[in-house]
């Protein structure tokens, strides 16, 4: 939690102090906050527009209606079929297998991308990804733990929504498969969890992310037209590196 003030010459000793109470608090009374167990209730704009429907798995890309601020045009796959991902591992990053997360981001066509079941994917390098994405996590638990980071690298119009990232490491990098045409040589990672490099059009939301060995989101290059909404971001110091603040909008819902 920062405060806006920092660093400057109104930054006095009592701003300091006033600030550290109030943050202590804040983080307290999350930290105390019981779960909530009642029925869905939507609290924000974005989750009004989509969430507590009994129908919501027949209609998945109303989602892709609801983005606001500069991301609001994202699309992501809507214009696309449904790719169902039934499989978990991440054992080849030159030809990834059918129905693998890996083998869905790579397709040049538009895809709204959903998960079978729960499922923990270990990415052994970098996820990089096409245009026109969807990654929908709704009505399953879906973890990207102890493995690469995923990175979005001059594409356009990407959606992640509803996914657990955490415990991000440094991956030595090497030969992997961006596309279905081709292979590229990737260098060491930073162990970030999302990278966003210089590309355009990026709605993330509903992510709950930790523990990455740099950064939670780098957002750099010159990347526009960002969305980043109702995120959850704990045990970190690092969160977020953004490189211009004119084209990208951080609605946060909950923050610890």
């Amino acid at each position: 939690m920062k405060h806006p003030l920092k660093g400057s010459p109104n930054w006095q000793k009592q701003d300091r102090i006033k600030f550290i109470i109030r943050a202590g608090t804040t983080q307290r009374s999350l930290a105390n906050k019981k779960k909530y167990t009642r029925p869905c209730k939507a609290t924000n704009p974005i989750d009004k527009c989509w969430r507590c429907r009994p129908n919501w798995h027949l209609q998945r890309k109303r989602l892709a209606d609801c983005a606001i601020g500069f991301g609001r045009v994202t699309t992501g796959g809507k214009a696309g079929r449904i790719y169902i991902v039934t499989n978990p591992f991440d054992d080849d990053v030159l030809n990834p297998r059918l129905r693998i997360l890996r083998h869905a981001v790579i397709q040049k066509e538009p895809l709204w991308i959903i998960f079978q079941r729960n499922m923990i994917i270990k990415l052994k390098q970098e996820l990089i990804m096409q245009s026109h994405k969807t990654i929908d996590g709704c009505g399953a638990k879906v973890y990207i733990p102890y493995g690469a980071g995923i990175t979005i690298q001059f594409v356009k119009n990407i959606i992640i929504h509803n996914i657990y990232i955490h415990n991000i490491i440094v991956t030595n990098g090497g030969m992997i498969r961006d596309s279905v045409d081709h292979v590229g040589l990737r260098t060491k990672s930073d162990g970030d969890g999302i990278t966003i490099f210089g590309s355009t059009k990026i709605w993330l939301d509903h992510l709950s992310m930790y523990k990455c060995d740099d950064g939670i989101i780098d957002d750099i290059e010159g990347s526009t037209a960002i969305t980043i909404s109702n995120c959850h971001w704990t045990d970190h110091d690092n969160v977020i590196l953004l490189s211009i603040l004119k084209f990208i909008d951080v609605l946060i819902d909950t923050i610890c």
